[in-house]
């Protein structure tokens, strides 16, 4: 028998604290959950959620019509698809205010992103090469980190995505595809993105299918293959798990056809390399064609599916772009690992420096939670930005009205018209005022978000106006400066409030 010659006190320092090479992806990850939790709550796709979530809460019912716009009828029905989704952000709310709201957001990203990262380490064999991807998906991100109903999806959609991953590469059991309905009949219910999750079984299906058929290495069985399918039919049938049956596949359909919707919202648009996450996502595609070209591995048909429809979905729209990121930064760990380059090998031991260290990277990001962050002290240019001590909660935007808010339940009544992201706010801390324009994108008819345009830029402003037989104005000085500036020489419009960052204008009686 050969002797164990290994120092006792290498041997214990395996057994105890963590490897140092984790740390590499626990900087990246503290440093993105830092600065995402300070990344300010604009008004425009929480307060209504917030509102509707409370509506959900007090009467036990999910509201189906347009209810808080005073230009079109009350009546006018309206499809609340992300009802769960709004009333977990009340019932978090109710218990711990916005900040526990934002708290959670900043906890789901950490728990998605977690769950990326060691994918991408169970794929790549190194943490290194883990925090270099999750830099990359932390970059595309940066658009996607406001609190609204779509953070609902990020756990349900890397949860189906791993699991087929996993199941794809015959190393999980079928049990565990249960999951994908389960998850499913979650993700319908809290955002209209559940469409995705029925994308990724089908493309792990068809891609099973085709390995099969082409003979390649570690392709599944053809029982394997069935029990896919079977999931897959089962998670189609879970989207039907919701209050309005088939109407979710209606509502689908005809939001991605909407005019409004594909027009005139930025984040619908075609991703242009503009800002750091579209810039990022333009420099992974260079990257991943690179990498592609020169890694000792190949591509896997399932893989190839997957980054073509995801990168069709991200280039077609910026919303998408987080989406993209999360599918395709595992694959591109994986072949990493295989390129051609000498690293400096080594055994990297576990010790209890290392989780010290570890636990002292998120102290910072603790220090900024919602609770305490009011009192760091930050540049003066990021205080510039973001309400401090505001009786609606912490880290709102400088353009959410709370003030204005605060004088119209003091003094309501007239046909309103509002800043769109206003509108928002107004539904929730005054819904008996009623809104011209809010979030709700699809209630709206083309031609009023076309006269909401021309009237926030002075264009016929006066006819716009009297066509709609609006008396009262909100608007943001900043966000519509030609209108404030037409409105300040037109004897027609009297001041009546201002603050720092908005104005209210009534019609003279006496022009």
């Amino acid at each position: 028998m050969l002797k164990n010659n290994t120092p006792t006190s290498i041997k214990n320092s395996n057994r105890h604290g963590i490897n140092i090479e984790i740390l590499w992806f626990l900087v990246i990850l503290a440093g993105f959950l830092f600065f995402a939790s300070l990344f300010p709550l604009p008004p425009n796709d929480f307060w209504w959620h917030l509102k509707i979530g409370n509506f959900i809460y007090s009467t036990r019912t999910i509201p189906t019509t347009n209810m808080y716009a005073w230009t079109i009828p009350a009546n006018q029905p309206f499809f609340y698809a992300a009802w769960l989704g709004e009333f977990l952000l009340y019932l978090f709310y109710k218990l711990g205010g916005v900040a526990l709201i934002i708290f959670v957001r900043t906890l789901l990203l950490a728990l998605t992103f977690g769950l990326v990262a060691y994918e991408s380490h169970r794929q790549s064999g190194s943490w290194r090469i883990s925090a270099f991807v999750i830099t990359l998906l932390c970059l595309m991100s940066t658009n996607n980190l406001i609190v609204r109903t779509q953070m609902w999806a990020w756990l349900p959609f890397i949860v189906i995505y791993i699991v087929l991953q996993r199941y794809s590469e015959g190393i999980g059991r079928w049990q565990w595809l249960l999951l994908c309905p389960a998850s499913m009949i979650f993700w319908v219910n809290v955002h209209g993105s559940y469409i995705l999750g029925l994308g990724l079984v089908a493309i792990f299906f068809i891609g099973s299918i085709l390995s099969k058929l082409l003979k390649q290495v570690y392709s599944l069985s053809w029982r394997q293959i069935a029990w896919m399918g079977a999931v897959g039919l089962l998670s189609a049938l879970a989207v039907l798990v919701n209050p309005r049956f088939l109407d979710i596949i209606r509502y689908t359909v005809n939001l991605l056809s909407n005019q409004p919707i594909q027009q005139l919202i930025d984040e619908w648009q075609p991703t242009t390399p503009h800002g750091i996450a579209n810039v990022t996502f333009y420099v992974g595609i260079l990257l991943f064609i690179a990498v592609t070209a020169y890694s000792s591995l190949k591509l896997k048909i399932t893989d190839l599916l997957l980054v073509i429809g995801f990168l069709w979905l991200a280039w077609n729209g910026q919303r998408s772009v987080i989406w993209y990121g999360l599918v395709v930064v595992p694959v591109l760990a994986r072949l990493i690992s295989a390129l051609p380059i000498r690293t400096p090998t080594f055994v990297p031991q576990k010790n209890w420096i290392n989780l010290v260290l570890a636990i002292a990277l998120f102290i910072p990001v603790i220090l900024v939670q919602p609770w305490f962050v009011e009192n760091i002290p930050l540049p003066s240019p990021y205080w510039q930005q973001v309400l401090r001590h505001s009786p609606a909660g912490p880290l709102l935007t400088v353009n959410t009205p709370v003030s204005a808010g605060e004088y119209l339940r003091g003094h309501p009544g007239g046909h309103l018209f509002n800043e769109l992201g206003y509108g928002s706010y107004l539904i929730w801390a005054v819904p008996d005022q009623g809104v011209f324009i809010d979030p709700r994108i699809e209630l709206y008819t083309y031609e009023q978000w076309q006269d909401y345009i021309d009237i926030n830029n002075g264009f016929r402003y006066d006819q716009l106006l009297a066509k709609y037989g609006v008396d009262r104005i909100l608007l943001d000085k900043k966000l519509q400066p030609r209108l404030a500036a037409s409105l300040s020489t037109d004897q027609i419009w009297a001041l009546e409030y201002q603050d720092e960052y908005a104005q209210l204008w009534s019609r003279a009686s006496n022009p």
